[in-house]
């Protein structure tokens, strides 16, 4: 939402790749419906592409209209909005991209993590995932119903984990699939994974990985470097790459003993 909370920003950065040898035109656009299943805004806009390139269009508009369907609250709830997004070579449809979005705005300040201006009383559970969808809705009906609103995972999840914490009003801190036991807490270099600089570019892409896959998902309040794999080296670097591209969310890290690659000191129930 906009600083007035009178309409919504929709901002798209699309990656677009020309395979040919050649220039190509093509047009890029998207059609997006509100949680009542209305078209409220669409547009079309093309971009030339040189042969065996990339190139990145991006797109700025307001939604209006958006202001109708109330914004979030305490419990994480946010409406969806169902986005199409589609490619066209020579006037015709060649891909369709649909997927869920959410306005709304994450910051961690003073402390405390605020949504929607304001500070979020939270209430934390370790969980993830069931082995289907049916069974993960009914354990996170569960956990709502016992009051906490914040699941904290142990591992990069199914990505249709994070569209039903969407859905269902949970809050989700992600974690990077980065676990290293042996011998965490030996500080010397190469004493610990997370101290051998030559592992670096893993820990930064499995750190990528992560990130980029639900980042977009309005669920998400924070992120988490890993488990118990020690400080060192790698993970300074994976705490750095990840707050250059992550602005507003806190980046945490539960095994820094004390470091600075944490944002949030002590994970706990905030009150």
């Amino acid at each position: 939402p906009n600083d007035t909370r009178e309409y919504g920003i929709l901002e798209l950065d699309v990656v677009a790749a020309n395979n040919f040898n050649y220039e190509e035109t093509i047009a890029i656009g998207y059609d997006i419906y509100g949680p009542d299943g209305k078209l409220i805004d669409y547009t079309v806009r093309e971009v030339t592409i040189p042969g065996r390139s990339l190139d990145t269009l991006r797109i700025r508009a307001d939604i209006y209209h958006s202001y109708k369907h109330k914004w979030g609250g305490n419990r994480g709830d946010a409406p969806l909005y169902s986005l199409m997004l589609y490619v066209k070579r020579n006037g015709l449809i060649y891909e369709y991209i649909p997927f869920k979005c959410g306005f709304g705005r994450t910051e961690y300040i003073d402390g405390k993590i605020v949504r929607f201006d304001e500070p979020v009383n939270l209430v934390r559970r370790r969980y993830n995932a069931a082995a289907t969808k049916s069974e993960t809705i009914a354990e996170i009906t569960a956990i709502k119903r016992e009051g906490a609103n914040l699941l904290i995972v142990d591992y990069p999840q199914p990505e249709w984990f994070y569209s039903l914490c969407d859905k269902m009003g949970m809050f989700v801190i992600d974690r990077v699939n980065i676990n290293a036991p042996k011998a965490s807490t030996h500080r010397k270099v190469g004493g610990t994974p997370s101290n051998e600089p030559t592992l670096c570019n893993e820990y930064i892409e499995r750190t990528k990985a992560m990130y980029f896959r639900s980042r977009n998902h309005s669920c998400i309040v924070g992120f988490m470097l890993g488990g118990q794999a020690g400080n060192g080296y790698n993970m300074y670097k994976a705490y750095e790459y990840l707050t250059s591209v992550e602005s507003r969310r806190p980046v945490i890290y539960e095994a820094s003993e004390g470091e600075w690659n944490n944002d949030v000191l002590e994970l706990k129930t905030q009150k």
